[in-house]
């Protein structure tokens, strides 16, 4: 599969001192050493699955981004999903793939997935650490070390023919992102997509600092400002965001389990442990993706007032409901 489409490229930056040089160079480096040994340890977990074709996996075919070839086993679109680190041609720069599903593995393969998800956890503290200093992404000298890495064909299976992308082709939620790993198989599983909110509680004080960051000059932003200095500097505001839809896993364990009944993320499959012939799990596929329902009742017990106070940082009041 390859990858064409075009991501917004980030500044270059010109060191400031021979000491920052030898800096961002060794955090190039720090970056670079952990994509290959994720990278590694992808392609170890990939040979882990199809060796393990007798225990149990299944995938939705309902992604819309990916059209699987007829004759892909469910582990091969599996190390298919789990390899996607870069952006589909087909894909938005905010979209991230989603594809429910679940493996029976060994507990030698569970274990390659914990070294994964530690080198996953290791790139993105390399990545975080460079953009502490610089913006990424057109960073030449990254480009090129990611070209060289990224070039070179990946295991057949996965029907990958990367062309030459560089660091501004990765998709860094896809990079960072844990495959979630269970103690024991659950006896039932479905996937439900979960429509919420972030609601951020800030002080009045806080509030005018965001607003002043806005264009001062506008006049709607000087009205805002004129409305929050009406109120008491005790009062406290709640910035809320409507969050995209995600998919959760709703999971029935064993009664000896700790709790019988367990919710996680699921846009990737979760990975169990499983022997041959080992019953699999009821589940039900998730349903199509659905946006939040705006004209839902809303519930007795919210404290929010549902029209924004000030709308340029989505800040609403709390309601008195004594």
């Amino acid at each position: 599969m390859t990858s064409t489409k075009q991501v917004t490229l980030l500044k270059v930056h010109k060191p400031k001192s021979a000491l920052e040089t030898t800096s961002i160079a060794l955090l190039r480096s720090n970056i670079i050493d952990a994509f290959e040994a994720m990278r590694w340890s992808l392609e170890e977990l990939s040979t882990a699955l199809l060796q393990e074709s007798n225990l149990m996996a299944w995938i939705t075919d309902s992604n819309e981004l990916f059209n699987f070839p007829q004759h892909y086993s469910n582990r091969e679109k599996i190390i298919q999903i789990l390899s996607q680190y870069e952006y589909l041609s087909t894909q938005a720069p905010r979209e991230i793939i989603v594809c429910a599903g679940f493996v029976g593995a060994s507990q030698e393969t569970l274990n390659i997935v914990t070294n994964l998800n530690a080198q996953k956890d290791e790139f993105k503290r390399s990545i975080l650490a460079l953009k502490k200093i610089k913006p990424l992404i057109q960073d030449d000298l990254l480009t090129q070390a990611f070209d060289h890495i990224l070039s070179h064909k990946r295991d057949l299976t996965t029907a990958n023919n990367l062309q030459k992308m560089g660091l501004s082709r990765l998709h860094l939620k896809q990079c960072y992102r844990k495959i979630p790993i269970l103690a024991q198989a659950p006896l039932k599983i479905s996937w439900t997509w979960a429509n919420t909110r972030s609601i951020k509680r800030i002080s009045v004080l806080e509030a005018e600092k965001l607003l002043r960051k806005k264009n001062t000059a506008d006049q709607g932003i000087v009205l805002q400002l004129e409305k929050l200095a009406s109120l008491s500097t005790n009062e406290y505001l709640a910035i809320v965001q409507d969050l995209a839809p995600h998919l959760r896993a709703n999971l029935v364990m064993e009664p000896s389990y700790p709790k019988e009944r367990i919710m996680v993320k699921g846009p990737i499959p979760l990975f169990f442990p499983a022997t041959v012939n080992q019953p699999w799990p009821e589940f039900k596929p998730p349903k199509a993706k659905t946006s939040k329902d705006k004209a839902r009742v809303i519930r007795n017990d919210v404290r929010l007032d549902p029209i924004p106070f000030l709308p340029a940082i989505r800040a609403h009041r709390y309601q008195n409901l004594a």
